[in-house]
This record gives structure tokens, C-alpha cells and sequence, in this order.
């Protein structure tokens, strides 16, 4: 059996927050390193933490590195660099008053944009709708901000669901930065067939796009997909487009969870993963899978 295997690891705002981190610990070490949305065996974090091998080899400065789970506990004089998530203004303001050393700010470029634009038009009068999944953090934060401008904030999760309607006040479209883009795509043709008087703004990263273009690519091709799932929007996301052209799509936290069964009769099979798995990890589980056709 042939196995495919797609040439992405860490998304690209993760990738930057362990090359800033590695490069200042190199240099500075020791500082602690925090972010909200944290814990899991895929936070990224949480690889910091246990000195996988295989992201030391990368990054080796990081294990210099001290992770802190509750920030409340760091006070003057501690130095501290925020990961890919960040923190939200109220918690780095009160950092700051506590005299904690905010060394780096590493959010994902892309997450903050989406904060940013959703601020932006709702100080402007706009209400948002956001396409994404109801209890994504990047959604929770949209409406969050909405509602501290008096906004109202709607969630569209499928392509067939119903537009807000203007009811005398704007509306903006935005999209969850992890959120699957056919459906967001959908969505603004759909706006732009019926002309609603809604107003676009693209905030979906292009890992998201290149991504889930791959991993389309490699559904159609194979007979199996193997999800490596880290419990992600992206990862559901990936699921959601591959699930569109492939009934065959299994999602695993590891490869110890994957059936020889799902493979009977495929002659190829497509390995994916979600943005908090590296490539190493997606590599390592095609060679499993290739030991199962043996």
C-alpha cells in the first residue's frame, strides 16, 4: 500500500514563536514563557515542558525555558515570553503593573489581525458575524469584544446557514482564523449572489488555505485518510474539507489507535495533521502505517 503523507508540520505561527523563542533563549536565557488557550498533550507548551527530543534538535535554547501555567504567580522582576496565543489585554496590562518583564509578544500574526479587525469594525457600528464553530476560542473572543462595543456577534458554521439580516445596523463578515475555508468561501459567494449589504473581510490564515488545499488533494488521491487529530479548529477543519470527498477519514490522537481493519481493500492511504503536529510526528505514523500493508 502506498502512503501519502502531507509536507506541512506546525503552522507557520507556531514555527515563528519556537524559532523567536529558541533565538532569544540562545541569547538570554533564563525566562519563563506563557499563553493563553494552554494545556493539552499537543499545546505547544506543554512539548516545551516535557523536551521532546525531536523539537529540542530544532530548537535546542528551549530547554532553557521555564513554562508557566498561571501567570497571576509572577510578579517583579520575573521576564516573561508570550507563545503563538498570546494573552488578552487586561492580563499583560496587569503584568505590567506587577512589574513582570514582557520580553516578546509572539501571538500568531494572524490571530491578532482577527482582534484587531473585529475591534476595529465594532468600534465602527459593524455587528460581526464570524464564520467558524461556536465554542472556538477565536470565536469566543470575537463576540467577547462585540459585546463590549454594545455589537451583537453571529456564528456561521455551515455554508447553508442563514445570513444575519442588516435589521438598520452593518454587518461585518470575518472568519475564524483555523475555520474551514470552503465554507467561508461559500459564505461570501453567497453574499455576493444575493447582494447583501454585508461587508468582507478575509481573516482566515493561509496556512488554513494551503492546508486544507492539501489535504483535500490527498483525500481524492488515496482510499484512506489517517487525521492525526490534536483537537484544534484546524484540525477540524482539515476533517470537515476531507470529509467532503473522502468517506474514509479516521481521526487519531496516536498511531496506537489506528485499526489494520480501516485498510482492507485501499491501495493508498493519505496521513494529515492538524497545526500543533509536527512533521516528525506525521512521518512516524507513516511508517507505521506502511508496516501495516507488510
Amino acid at each position: 500500500m502506498e502512503v501519502l503523507t502531507a509536507s506541512v508540520g506546525f503552522c507557520l505561527g507556531i514555527t515563528r514563536a519556537y524559532r523567536e523563542m529558541n533565538k532569544r533563549a540562545l541569547a538570554e536565557a533564563p525566562f519563563a514563557v506563557a499563553h493563553q488557550n494552554a494545556g493539552g498533550e499537543f499545546d505547544t507548551l506543554t512539548r516545551i515542558e516535557r523536551r521532546e527530543p525531536a523539537l529540542l534538535a530544532d530548537y535546542p535554547g528551549l530547554q532553557e525555558l521555564s513554562v508557566v501555567r498561571d501567570v497571576s504567580n509572577l510578579g517583579e522582576g520575573d521576564r516573561l515570553v508570550l507563545g503563538f496565543h498570546g494573552l488578552n489585554r487586561q492580563t499583560k496590562e496587569s503584568l505590567a503593573a506587577r512589574g513582570v518583564d514582557l520580553l516578546d509578544d509572539l501571538i500568531c500574526p494572524f490571530i491578532e489581525k482577527l482582534d484587531r479587525v473585529v475591534e476595529r469594525l465594532a468600534k465602527e457600528g459593524f455587528d460581526i458575524a464570524i464564520v467558524g464553530t461556536k465554542d472556538n476560542h477565536h470565536c469566543r473572543v470575537a463576540k467577547k469584544i462585540a459585546d463590549e462595543h454594545g455589537r451583537r456577534c453571529y456564528v456561521i458554521e455551515r455554508a447553508d446557514d442563514g445570513l444575519p439580516s442588516e435589521d438598520g445596523r452593518p454587518i461585518a463578515l470575518v472568519g475564524q482564523v483555523t475555520g474551514n475555508t470552503e465554507v467561508f468561501t461559500e459564505v461570501i459567494d453567497r453574499i455576493r449572489s444575493s447582494k447583501a449589504p454585508i461587508k468582507v473581510v478575509k481573516t482566515m490564515c493561509s496556512d488554513s488555505y494551503s492546508r486544507q488545499r492539501t489535504a483535500v488533494e490527498l483525500a481524492q488521491q488515496a482510499d484512506v485518510v489517517i487525521l492525526l487529530d490534536d483537537g484544534g479548529g484546524a484540525a477540524q477543519s482539515v476533517f470537515e474539507v476531507c470529509a467532503r470527498v473522502n468517506n474514509r477519514v479516521h481521526r487519531v490522537r496516536s498511531k496506537e489507535e489506528i485499526k489494520p481493519a480501516w485498510f482492507e481493500g485501499a491501495e493508498k492511504a493519505a496521513i494529515i495533521g492538524g497545526i500543533l503536529v509536527p512533521a516528525w510526528s506525521v512521518e512516524d505514523v507513516a511508517a507505521y502505517v506502511r508496516t501495516l500493508s507488510n
